[in-house]
């Protein structure tokens, strides 16, 4: 009996840790190069690069070489990544599902939602 015990032992014990693997903190940190073919060409592509100061989170959008916007609010928590930037006299808040090496979500403005994807430059 107590070999059947330790089997059992072992796969619940397998089976808890693969659990907390999944659910795991994906680092966002890097740059990562977004499109939003639905936005207006100049903000249709970019990058998005994602820093650290500390325990709070920083974001830079790089629109070509020159034209950079910082965001602002930003937020992480769970693999989800919020931020705001003020383009053009607007704000646009962007939220995305972080994976290991992609992300998806949506940017949000007066004019609507607009889906968003992002590759992490490596």
């Amino acid at each position: 009996m107590k070999p059947v015990k330790f089997l059992m032992i072992a796969i619940l014990i397998a089976a808890v840790s693969s659990t907390v693997d999944a659910q795991k903190k994906v680092d966002p940190t890097g740059t990562w190069t977004y499109k939003a073919s639905d936005a207006p060409y100049e903000y249709s592509s970019g990058d998005i690069v994602v820093g650290k100061d500390g325990k709070d989170y920083t974001i830079q959008i790089a629109l070509g070489e020159y034209h950079k916007v910082k965001g602002s609010g930003v937020k992480y928590e769970k693999n989800e990544l919020s931020f705001k930037v003020y383009i053009e006299g607007e704000t646009v808040s962007i939220k995305a599902t972080v994976e290991k090496e992609s992300m998806k979500g949506t940017a949000s403005y007066s004019d609507g939602t607009i889906p968003i994807t992002a590759r992490k430059k490596k």
